[in-house]
């Protein structure tokens, strides 16, 4: 059976797990400072993480890194060439050949860093030049894809090692794959996905009346005539997914052997972990297995509480702040 986000687990061992599991991915940012161990030998779990390539793995890394120094069993699978992905201190590496090699890799970085660099460029021109970069961008995570997915020998091996869960990050959604063949619950760590994926594939509300799509820029506060284009948008931007999803898909149907969706995929996650803050973002319905992490990255000095805490008793006894 698949498990997913609407449909309960039949099996309570594995709902415990889970629950343990959530438990200390939401307390996995605690201060450097303090020492955390496992309640008990028996406690520990086995985490199977399969990151994506470039700025989403410092997120990622920073709780596999976390998860095993507290003790549980972390096993990362990576490709053999990569931007950024590599061993870490605290968790097992596992690695797989694919078929490009570093030099591939630099000229991609080379032209993402031109797009971003000539922002005077003519509509059409930028418009060109995004949707080249997309589809070497989808060759490239369609050939890491086939690469993990169709290497039997390594999906016969994970699937001995009695993991607990995957965590991933859905936006290339190669773990969510795995995580979905081998039943097992999926977390997922993102941003935010195109065209409202996450809201299809947890049911959440997304109205565009208020909710701004990414290509807008509008705010939460639109005009009329704003909103009837951030409606158009909402409508158009499935065939922006279909460009990008359709080889996943196509890999997918393969590994599993039927028809299957992204969205159908993407529904087994268990838990949504969003680097999101309502503070600087604009607000929209959440989720109960939605769990806001924005600022995981930001180092925390001194806490806030503390510190409020010392400056109301120094003016309390005269003294100023302490």
């Amino acid at each position: 059976m698949h498990l997913s986000s609407n449909t309960p687990f039949k099996h309570e061992d594995l709902k415990m797990k889970l629950v343990a599991f959530v438990g200390c991915l939401v307390l996995v940012f605690a201060d450097e400072k303090e020492t955390i161990h496992p309640r008990e030998p028996g406690w520990t779990g086995s985490l199977l993480v399969v990151p994506m390539d470039g700025s989403h793995w410092t997120g990622v890394k920073a709780v596999a890194e976390e998860m095993g120094r507290r003790g549980h069993k972390v096993m990362v699978v990576i490709p053999e060439v990569s931007i950024l992905l590599g061993p870490g201190k605290h968790y097992a590496t596992r690695t797989f050949p694919v078929p490009y090699g570093q030099q591939q890799l630099d000229e991609l970085k080379a032209r993402n860093a031109e797009v971003l660099d000539n922002k005077q460029q003519p509509l059409l021109e930028k418009i060109s030049t995004r949707i080249s970069n997309i589809r070497k961008f989808v060759d490239f995570q369609r050939a890491t894809a086939e690469s993990l997915l169709l290497n039997q020998e390594l999906v016969d091996f994970l699937g001995t090692q009695n993991f607990d869960a995957v965590l991933t990050s859905p936006a290339v959604p190669t773990g969510a794959i795995l995580a979905y063949n081998l039943s097992l619950p999926a977390v997922y760590m993102l941003r935010g996905l195109p065209c409202g994926l996450d809201s299809m594939a947890t049911a959440c509300p997304n109205p565009p009346s208020y909710i701004p799509r990414f290509f807008t820029r509008y705010s939460d506060r639109m005009s009329f005539r704003q909103r009837v284009l951030n409606v158009i948008v909402s409508i158009l931007e499935p065939l922006l997914c279909r460009l990008i999803y359709w080889s996943t898909e196509d890999v997918a149907s393969r590994f599993l052997q039927r028809d299957v969706s992204v969205v159908e995929i993407l529904q087994s996650g268990a838990l949504w972990l969003l680097r999101y803050d309502f503070n600087l973002e604009f607000p929209k319905p959440l989720m109960p297995n939605m769990v806001l992490i924005g600022g995981i990255n930001c180092a925390m000095k001194r806490p806030l509480i503390k510190r409020w805490t010392r400056i109301r008793l120094g003016r309390a006894l005269g003294l100023g702040s302490c």
